[in-house]
């Protein structure tokens, strides 16, 4: 079902996935959907499967897409698919990244679709676990003024939990630092005096070099980079 449904673009051709999500947009996403949430629910189906349709279908702001994973977002530990993707330069876990762009890439469907606050709900999820998963700079998909204004308190609760996890000597094996940093520059405007406080206090932990050039681009210190 699955290399029907996203392997094959709509002439009928070999496809990769990213390709006919991104075509699907058009309109041809409405003949996909029943088969992919068909997909996405059956629980026997291939791990890797299900989370390319979940993919799917938050890409396109879709109701069951966004539901998915704000549900995959409140037991991380637990889904099938964790493992299913891995980022290239560290060999982590990268699944909840792909959610997080998927989410924020949809916001041109969301009028469409009539799904802008299930759009949001998801968005929230996934900011609320950024302290114990991998976003990477994906994490900047996610950062659109109508997400950031809704989940100020999201984003700088996930920042203060991350910072003290590094700060206590505990970090993941992803890079916690530079998606903290992302999540502290989209706030440095409407929250410049937390957004201060939290750049010293992320410095202070030791979070890697990309997320002390972030830090130091927007606005930060650069004797952090010495």
């Amino acid at each position: 079902m699955l290399k029907e449904l996203l392997f094959m673009d709509f002439d009928g051709l070999p496809a990769e996935p990213d390709d006919v999500i991104a075509d699907a947009l058009d309109g041809g996403y409405r003949e996909r959907t029943e088969g992919l949430v068909t997909l996405l629910r059956d629980e026997n189906a291939d791990p890797a499967a299900r989370f390319l349709a979940c993919c799917a279908l938050a890409s396109w702001a879709d109701p069951i897409g966004y539901a998915t994973v704000v549900e995959a977002a409140a037991a991380p530990d637990d889904l099938t698919w964790r493992g299913q993707s891995y980022d290239r330069f560290n060999s982590q876990d990268d699944t909840f990244a792909h959610l997080a762009e998927a989410v924020g890439r949809s916001r041109d469907m969301v009028e469409e679709r009539g799904t802008a606050a299930e759009r949001l709900e998801a968005a929230r999820a996934l900011i609320r676990i950024a302290d114990r998963v991998q976003l990477d700079r994906r994490a900047n998909d996610l950062l659109y003024p109508e997400v950031v204004s809704a989940c100020r308190d999201d984003l700088s609760a996930a920042v203060d939990r991350g910072i003290a996890r590094l700060a206590a000597g505990n970090p993941p094996k992803f890079d916690l630092g530079v998606q903290l940093a992302l999540f502290i520059n989209a706030l440095a405007e409407s929250e410049p005096t937390w957004a201060a406080d939290a750049r010293n206090g992320l410095a202070a932990a030791h979070p890697g070099d990309r997320a002390l050039r972030e830090l130091a681009e927007s606005g930060g210190s650069s004797l952090w980079l010495m």
